[in-house]
C-alpha cells in the first residue's frame, strides 16, 4: 500500500518528508514530530487551558536519567528541588523494578509533591502495574540493588527472625509443603529473601513509607480534555467515569489489604510470602476445604477470594494498569469505542505509558488523539531514551534527553505526525513468533489459575513490559 500511494504522497510532502514516512521496521511506522526551535520548554504562570503539563512516563528505577529528564524540562533546580513553577507534572506510573535506584526516585517524587503547591504547581504521581504489584507482595521484578538499598545493619537479625517466624508457621500448617530443616533447605530459603527483602516488604505494607503514599494516589486523572493512566482505557471497561474508576481501584487495594492481613492472622498464608506462594498457598487450603475431610477448614470464603483476584482491576489485562490495546492493537478495532468512550467521560485525549515501542519515541495514535510516552527511560534493560511530553494551549509537544530539539506531535492544526499503523501480518497479540526486539512484558500469572496477564505479547518490532 505503501509504494501504490508513493506518487500521490509526493505530490503532497516534500521528499524530506517523504523518506521519514519510509521508516517502516518489522511493524508499527515511528515518524517523529516536526522540528521547531531550539527554544527550552516555556514556563506557565497561568492557570486553566494555558496552564502547562509536563508529563514523564515510565521511570523503572533510573534516577540519573530521571533527574536528566526532570532538569531538561525545568521542573528541578541544581539542587533537585521544585523549580517548575505553576506548571502540572504527571507521572504515569512505573516508578519502581527493574532499575537500581527505585528509592531514590520515589523519595524525589514524594519531596516534589511536597515542594509544587509552594509556586502554584502540581505533582500527580499515578498508579502503575508496578507501583501495585509491590503494594501486592510480588517482587519478581525488583532488582538486587534494590532490595541492598533498604538493608540495615540489623538486617542480618531481621532475617534471621522471620526464618524462625517461618518455620513456626511450617510447624502449625500441615498443608504447606515441608521444608527439610537442614542446611542445604536453609541456604536457598536465605537466597529467596536477600538482606533488605523484609524491609522492602515493610516499606510497601500499608502502613510503610512507600505503601501508605502510593495508597493515596489515583491510577487515572483527567486534567481538562486530556486522561492520563499508566496503560491504557479498554473502550470495552464498564464504568461510570473517571471516579468512579479511581474509587474502585482504591477499594480493590483496600479489600487485598484486609484480606491479606485476615488470611495471615488465621495462618492461612504466612505474612512475608510472595504473592505467588500466597496463591498456591489459598489454592492448596481452598481444596482441602472444598473435599470435606477431617481437619479441613470450615470456611473456605477468603481463600475463594484470593484465588478470584486475577479477575479483578488490579490484575486484569483490561485493566486501565495493565491494558495494551490502545498501543498494539489495529486502531480500527479500537476507535469507535475509543471515540465514544472519550465523549462519554468529556475528555479528547489520552496519555500512556506502560508499553515500548522500537523507535524509542513518543508516538501518537488515533488520529492525534491517543499519545505513547514510554520510551525506555532504563537504558540498561530497554536501550530507550528519557522523554517527556509537554502540554500547553493545545500543542503537544516531545522533548528527549539526548535531543535538543522539541518536536511538535500535535499543534493547532491538528497532528504534526502520522499515527502509528500496524500492518495486516505483522501483528498478534498472542501467537506470533517475536523477532529478537521484543521484551517480555510484566506478568501476573499465578500458576494453577487462569493468568491474570499474558506472559508475552509477541509483537515484531514493538518492546512489551
Amino acid at each position: 500500500m505503501v509504494m501504490k500511494n508513493r506518487s500521490r504522497f509526493l505530490q503532497g510532502r516534500s521528499a524530506t518528508i517523504f523518506m521519514m514516512a519510509l521508516m517502516l521496521v518489522a511493524g508499527p511506522v515511528l515518524l517523529i514530530g516536526r522540528r521547531v526551535s531550539v527554544a527550552p520548554p516555556g514556563m506557565a504562570t497561568e492557570t486553566g487551558s494555558s496552564q502547562r503539563i509536563v508529563a514523564i512516563a515510565d521511570v523503572h528505577g533510573a534516577y540519573e536519567e530521571f533527574l536528566g529528564i526532570l532538569q531538561r524540562m525545568g521542573l528541578i533546580d541544581a539542587g533537585h528541588k521544585w523549580a517548575g513553577g505553576a506548571t502540572i507534572f504527571v507521572q504515569v506510573g512505573d516508578v519502581p523494578d527493574r532499575g537500581p535506584e527505585t528509592r531514590k526516585a520515589l523519595d524525589l517524587l514524594m519531596e516534589l509533591e511536597r515542594e509544587a503547591p509552594a509556586q502554584g504547581g502540581k505533582v500527580i504521581p499515578l498508579l502503575g502495574n508496578h507501583e501495585v504489584m509491590q503494594m501486592m507482595g510480588d517482587p519478581r521484578y525488583t532488582t538486587p540493588a534494590d532490595f541492598q538499598s533498604f538493608a540495615t545493619e540489623q538486617s542480618e537479625r531481621v532475617r534471621d527472625d522471620a526464618y524462625q517466624d517461618y518455620r513456626k508457621f511450617i510447624a502449625q500448617n500441615q498443608r504447606v509443603r515441608e521444608v527439610p530443616d537442614d542446611e542445604t533447605a536453609h541456604q536457598q530459603w536465605l537466597a529467596r529473601h536477600p538482606l533488605g527483602f523484609f524491609e522492602e516488604r515493610d516499606a510497601y505494607a500499608p502502613d510503610g513509607v512507600y505503601g501508605r503514599w502510593l495508597r493515596t494516589h489515583d491510577a487515572v486523572a483527567q486534567l481538562g480534555d486530556v486522561l492520563f493512566m499508566h496503560a491504557g482505557l479498554d473502550p470495552e471497561l464498564h464504568f461510570r467515569s473517571v471516579e468512579d474508576l479511581n474509587r474502585k481501584i482504591r477499594s480493590e487495594i483496600t479489600d487485598f489489604d484486609k484480606l491479606w492481613q485476615a488470611l495471615a492472622q488465621e495462618k492461612i498464608i504466612w505474612r512475608y510470602m510472595t504473592l505467588e506462594e500466597a496463591f498456591n498457598q489459598a489454592k492448596l487450603r481452598y481444596e482441602a476445604a472444598q473435599s470435606g475431610l477431617p481437619g479441613a477448614p470450615a470456611d473456605a470464603e477468603q481463600m475463594r477470594r484470593m484465588i478470584e483476584l486475577p479477575s479483578g482491576l488490579l490484575m486484569s489485562n483490561h485493566s486501565p494498569l495493565w491494558y495494551r490495546g490502545l498501543a498494539l492493537e489495529p486502531e480500527e478495532r479500537n476507535e469507535k469505542g475509543l471515540n465514544k468512550m472519550l465523549d462519554r467521560l468529556g475528555a479528547h485525549y489520552i496519555v500512556v505509558g506502560h508499553t515500548v515501542l522500537a523507535g524509542h519515541t513518543i508516538t501518537v495514535r488515533f488520529a492525534g488523539r491517543v499519545f505513547l510516552i514510554d520510551t525506555g527511560m532504563l537504558r540498561s534493560y530497554y536501550g530507550g531514551r528519557a522523554s517527556a511530553l509537554e502540554i500547553q494551549a493545545g500543542k503537544f509537544t516531545a522533548y528527549y534527553a539526548d535531543d535538543p530539539n522539541p518536536h511538535v506531535l500535535v499543534g493547532e492544526n491538528g497532528p504534526a505526525t502520522a499515527s502509528v499503523h500496524f500492518l495486516p501480518g505483522h501483528f498478534s497479540c498472542r501467537s506470533q513468533p517475536a523477532s529478537d526486539s521484543v521484551k517480555h512484558q510484566d506478568s501476573l500469572q499465578i500458576p494453577c489459575l487462569p493468568s491474570a496477564a499474558e506472559a508475552l505479547i509477541e509483537v515484531a518490532g514493538a518492546y512489551v513490559k
